[in-house]
């Protein structure tokens, strides 16, 4: 549909609103990366969906500014300065959250491109194939099959991805744990 102005009022419709959430939500994450690179600046959001989710989104994690914001009391280098073992521990968690967040991120990503396959595969029956199969000529039966393969290929593909993400972060919660 592409972009155009819309009005700032309330959204009535249950998955226009999810969707609306969906997409602001994402950009204002961005928005929060961007500013934390750029500023080399501490960023904690976290944002409720309408369904009452948590979303939480922080650099270099959204629990280290949480609470550095609950502890404000102290002094801004706390971690760093009150010894060995908590300064490994901060950059430790620093690190599993890091690779948190980016494995949140590749899941919305994939989220986004499961989406945009499942419109591909939506829009490509409708073009040719929106008759009986029996119906189809050779030709465009191995045209067919090869545009199946061809999906099962890239649904496996994000099967192994997800997977491995999934495995990452089953991995980086076990050592956050311990």
């Amino acid at each position: 549909m592409g972009r155009r102005k819309i009005k700032m009022e309330k959204v009535q419709d249950t998955n226009t609103k999810q969707v609306t959430f969906s997409k602001r939500r994402s950009g204002l994450f961005k928005k929060a990366a961007e500013l934390a690179t750029l500023c080399n600046a501490e960023v904690g959001i976290l944002v409720f969906s309408p369904g009452n989710k948590p979303y939480p989104y922080g650099s270099p994690c959204f629990d280290l500014v949480a609470e550095r914001y609950n502890n404000e009391s102290e002094d801004s280098d706390s971690c760093e300065t009150s010894g060995n073992g908590r300064r490994n521990r901060a950059r430790q968690e620093k690190r599993i959250c890091n690779r948190l967040n980016s494995i949140m991120e590749q899941v919305e990503a994939e989220k986004k491109r499961g989406e945009d396959l499942q419109n591909q595969l939506e829009t490509a029956g409708e073009e040719k194939f929106d008759k009986p199969i029996e119906d189809l000529s050779l030709e465009e039966l191995k045209e067919y099959e090869d545009k199946m393969m061809n999906m099962h290929g890239m649904i496996q593909s994000n099967i192994s991805q997800m997977q491995v993400s999934s495995t990452l972060m089953l991995l980086s919660m076990d050592t956050q744990n311990n």
